[in-house]
């Protein structure tokens, strides 16, 4: 993803690492050809091993620019993602990001 510059990978391990030991969540935006990072709350019940982004998180992005991507974290040993990643990116049909603190990666999944 072009987006995913040294600022914004910067942003989203500082957001990472904040939230641990829970998954953190955000969305990607686009305005005026400046890429942003808006940090969401994640809603899920299971907070460590999932992550949801609330409506209201989605509709204040939404007002900020272009949706462009979505990005979360793992805190365990997967660097992959799982089913229901995937199943977000493809519902959306936008690219899906992933920082892994254990591994200090980044992946991404982009919709078929």
């Amino acid at each position: 993803m072009s987006q995913l510059t040294k600022k914004i990978r910067s942003r989203i391990k500082e957001h990472s690492l904040s939230e641990y030991p829970s998954e953190c969540c955000g969305i990607i935006v686009a305005r005026d050809k400046k890429i942003d990072v808006i940090k969401c709350k994640n809603i899920a019940f299971d907070k460590s091993n999932f992550f949801e982004i609330g409506p209201v998180d989605y509709l204040r992005a939404s007002k900020r620019g272009k949706i462009k991507a979505y990005y979360h974290s793992h805190i365990g040993d997967s660097i992959n993602f799982s089913g229901a990643d995937k199943e977000i990116s493809q519902s959306h049909k936008l690219p899906l990001i992933m920082y892994s603190i254990k591994e200090n990666k980044f992946s991404e999944y982009s919709p078929i």
